[in-house]
């Protein structure tokens, strides 16, 4: 990858408190790593107000971000959200913007998120996951990745083993690890991802556990020149991608699956869950349980 691409964008716009929820739902629709929210108080007039910045980060080679920045122009033409402000980062700049909101984090009963530079104090049982995203989409912050999370909790993991597919930074597959998998499988298609979440099992002591490589399974539309990995008999498969992607890989992910294995299915927008459900149905699954986060959806689905 060359130094062009690995730059990476920071866009931003000003709101006032109302709008707030709308351009998270925006910028976690499109942003690596999700929306980052900012409140301030503008105590200039006799009335303080609450505004806000939102912001978010995007690879240059992402071609989302110039539907980004479209739909916020549209909407800074209608409502109080000012028009977009688009900088630049050189990779340390990234690193470093991440590092300024990224703070230790506990998600369901016994999970906590801890970037590897922060100091933390465990709780008692309470499994840590240390995470260094580096240039990798995946901090736990996005309430898609807290949506698999609290499932981990609540499965039996105890010498399970486990497939990740679209693992990001590594923080399921290692969460998976930590809590008891015999083998973990996780597999990306982007080779940054790759390298990343291999660090981070390393940080974690897990890597002799969790085995990361480049790839994907076999979907309706398979990546040119990308490995296809014939999955089979794991006991949970997890899939933190997008809705349509679920879909395209449903008869893939069951296949995956060993007769009574779990599925774990996020990334799902509200609006799409139906459409989901019936591609895992239609491909042999039963669609348990519906975890849901604002707007978002996890969907824990079996395997007869």
């Amino acid at each position: 990858m060359s130094e062009e691409t690995k730059r990476w964008i920071e866009i931003s716009v000003q709101t006032d408190r109302e709008a707030v929820d709308d351009l998270v739902g925006l910028f976690n629709r499109h942003c690596r790593g999700g929306a980052i929210v900012e409140q301030k108080v503008d105590e200039r007039s006799g009335n303080p107000s609450v505004y806000a910045t939102v912001k978010g980060f995007l690879p240059t080679w992402d071609e989302t971000l110039h539907k980004l920045e479209v739909a916020l122009m549209l909407l800074a033409r209608v409502t109080g959200v000012s028009e977009p402000q688009v900088r630049t980062l050189e990779p340390e700049d990234w690193s470093e913007s991440w590092k300024a909101y990224f703070e230790p984090q506990r998600i369901g009963q016994h999970t906590a998120i801890v970037p590897s530079w922060r100091e933390y104090t465990p709780q008692p049982g309470e499994t840590i996951v240390r995470i260094d995203p580096g240039m990798a989409f995946g901090t736990g912050l996005h309430a898609t990745t807290r949506l698999c999370l609290m499932a981990l909790e609540r499965l039996p993991l105890v010498d399970v083993t486990v497939l990740d597919v679209g693992t990001g930074s590594g923080i399921l597959a290692i969460a998976a690890a930590l809590q008891g998998a015999r083998q973990v499988d996780a597999l990306d298609i982007d080779v940054v991802s790759v390298e990343v979440a291999q660090a981070n099992a390393a940080l974690n002591q897990v890597a002799d556990r969790v085995h990361v490589a480049r790839g994907t399974l076999r979907g309706s539309e398979t990546l040119a020149g990308m490995p296809v990995v014939a999955a089979r008999d794991y006991g949970l498969v997890l899939a933190n991608i997008l809705a349509e992607v679920i879909i395209a890989l449903a008869p893939a992910l069951a296949d995956a699956l060993a007769s009574g294995g779990t599925l774990v299915a996020s990334g799902i927008i509200g609006e799409k869950g139906d459409a989901v459900t019936q591609a895992l149905s239609t491909a042999g699954l039963t669609v348990t349980e519906r975890l849901e986060e604002n707007d978002w959806l996890a969907l824990i689905a079996h395997k007869p």
